[in-house]
């Protein structure tokens, strides 16, 4: 039987630090109500540390599920829009803190669309016999990009780590079909300048460049639109239809664009996932998330068929289809955690805060809130 790439461990790691929706009116013209409105979410993490923290958490943590020794893996990928550096990569930095000495490491860009590629890369690799074990890992500190003045951006973005390892298994299970694609002439809907998160990340742009740029609405009617079509590509590719899916996992980015896109795909609401309420959009990191919290809430059973889906910036866009293979329970635990913090939101933001306020006719130096 032909060897595919099936998900063998999960982990996630989600910053302590909350930043409710409450917490947002005292920054920028919004309340409660109007953002749960439009976009379903009530709160989203903070990072009080870098996000390769949280990339190597949520890979230890998936390696734990799994019962695999760093040491065995062929390849670490990182799919980020907000890693720490250019150079080295997040992934090269997970390796050397794993101790994962044998195995290629690099990271991939495509927005909120990372871990679909990403997985589709590791799956490729598998499928041709060059790797047997791969950890991706999806991983954003999106705050450090944000301009918390402006409303039509900032209450959609948290920061957060997930990861999944693929293992090479003959059987029916794992990836079934994969479709990828992208339109660089709608890229200027979502732009984001900036070079890393980690160190003087204001110090290379001006505020009004800075901070992610981001067409809510333009972006919505192209999401919708884009993730149905390849929804439809990839479930044709393996002769099934919605009605075969048993659970669908799309990229958190907004309840309504994951409402709109269900009702066009005429998918049973039932069966889709959804954990962004309380987390927020967190780029490349949701999917790998939602699918562990998925797990967590028996979401997720042995053969069930499994579609993930995503949308992103470039504009890029990514579907698989997987069968789902008979490990549903975490065979150990990782009982690492972050280093905590006494810093409350309003500290982890401030360097943000005063760096914009002169771009909303705010003295830098007033108090934050």
């Amino acid at each position: 039987m032909p060897t595919k790439a099936v998900i063998t461990g999960w982990g996630k790691c989600i910053p302590p630090v909350e930043l409710t929706n409450n917490d947002l009116e005292k920054l920028s013209d919004t309340n409660d109500q109007w953002i749960v409105e439009r976009t379903g979410i009530k709160s989203r993490r903070i990072s009080h540390v870098d996000g390769t923290d949280l990339a190597e958490l949520a890979g230890r943590r998936a390696l734990a599920a799994a019962d695999i020794e760093p040491e065995d893996l062929d390849l670490i990928l990182v799919a980020s829009t907000t890693p720490d550096l250019i150079c080295p990569s997040v992934a090269a930095m997970v390796q050397e803190r794993l101790g994962a000495v044998n195995c290629a490491a690099f990271d991939l860009n495509a927005a909120c669309s990372g871990f679909i590629y990403a997985t589709a890369n590791a799956a490729g690799m598998i499928e041709s016999g060059f790797v047997k074990k791969a950890l991706v890992i999806g991983a954003e500190k999106l705050h450090g990009v944000m301009d918390y003045r402006d409303r039509s951006t900032s209450v959609l973005f948290g920061d957060g780590a997930g990861a999944a390892v693929y293992e090479a298994v003959e059987g029916e299970a794992g990836v079934l079909a994969v479709d990828l694609g992208a339109d660089g002439s709608k890229g200027h809907t979502m732009v984001l300048k900036s070079m890393g998160t980690n160190g003087n990340v204001f110090n290379s742009l001006p505020p009004e460049e800075m901070a992610l740029h981001f067409e809510g609405q333009a972006v919505f009617k192209i999401a919708v639109q884009g993730i149905a079509a390849s929804v439809t590509r990839v479930l044709e590719d393996t002769g099934f239809d919605t009605e075969d899916v048993d659970v669908v996992i799309p990229h958190q980015a907004n309840a309504r664009i994951v409402d709109a896109a269900t009702r066009l795909l005429k998918v049973d609401e039932a069966k889709v996932f959804s954990n962004i309420e309380n987390l927020g959009n967190t780029g490349a990191a949701s999917i790998p998330m939602a699918i562990s919290d998925a797990l967590d809430s028996n979401r997720i059973n042995p053969g069930d068929i499994v579609v993930l889906s995503a949308f992103g910036g470039g504009v890029t866009w990514g579907s698989i289809v997987m069968r789902w293979g008979e490990r549903t329970e975490r065979l150990k635990i990782h009982d690492g955690e972050l280093p905590p913090t006494d810093a409350s939101v309003f500290e982890i933001l401030e360097p943000n805060l005063r760096f914009f306020a002169e771009h909303h006719g705010l003295d830098p130096d007033a108090p934050i809130v």
